[in-house]
């Protein structure tokens, strides 16, 4: 992936690369298929988000990927190797905010590892939720071994995305989820929490799920638990 972010500087030298979140540098690659205010967006994101959520962060790239298009599904970013990487196909600056914030969810949950997942009250509340869900489904043909594993699994995700369906789910899982995706598994259920905190319904997240708003209190606060 580095090899692909070379090819293509060395290809477009007057891309404009004075563009920082923080002190972490973001590079446009490709332009956007909207017409969206870029700096606008980073801007938007920093006084968000404080400057020491962003240490593992080396660089921000907007690039079209080839694993963003994977198992008949599209996505819009991720966090890999240092650096997070955008998608240029956005619906708008909202969709790209929203990105970009979940994937700072996803840089730093190593670092406060032991503040977000030590205790494991975050999983027992994910864990509840995913547990009701199944009661909720209207498809027995699944295990429920598959709601109670925490980690991501391909083929679980792929049975939400294709056979239950997010519209279904969203229905039906509206009094415990924020959104579908945040089903998806614990990490993403941090990330969405995340993301949701600072750009949603504060308060609908905080009635849905108090563990996992607490935990976001208390990274973006630096406090101890």
């Amino acid at each position: 992936m580095l090899e692909y972010i070379k090819k293509a500087l060395s290809k477009q030298p007057d891309i404009k690369k004075d563009l920082y979140l923080h002190s972490v540098p973001v590079q446009a690659l490709q332009p956007f298929t909207n017409n969206i205010d870029f700096a606008s967006v980073i801007a938007k994101v920093e006084s968000l988000v404080p400057s020491r959520l962003l240490n593992n962060i080396d660089v921000i790239y907007v690039a079209n990927l080839k694993s963003f298009n994977r198992t008949g599904r599209s996505f819009n970013a991720m966090y890999k190797d240092g650096a997070i990487y955008i998608s240029p196909i956005q619906d708008d600056a909202k969709d790209l905010l929203d990105d970009i914030v979940h994937e700072i969810a996803h840089s730093f949950e190593k670092e406060y590892q032991d503040l977000i997942y030590g205790d494991e009250g975050l999983e027992r509340e994910f864990l509840a939720k995913r547990r009701s869900l199944y009661y909720l489904v209207d498809n027995k043909n699944i295990n429920i071994l598959n709601y109670n594993n925490a980690e991501y699994n391909a083929k679980f995700d792929d049975y939400l995305y294709h056979d239950v369906g997010y519209d279904k789910l969203r229905a039906i899982s509206s009094g415990l989820f924020y959104s579908p995706y945040a089903i998806t598994s614990l990490r993403e259920y941090w990330a969405n929490g995340f993301e949701n905190y600072l750009l949603g319904d504060r308060e609908r997240l905080k009635d849905l799920s108090p563990v996992l708003c607490n935990k976001i209190y208390h990274v973006l606060e630096d406090k101890e638990q």
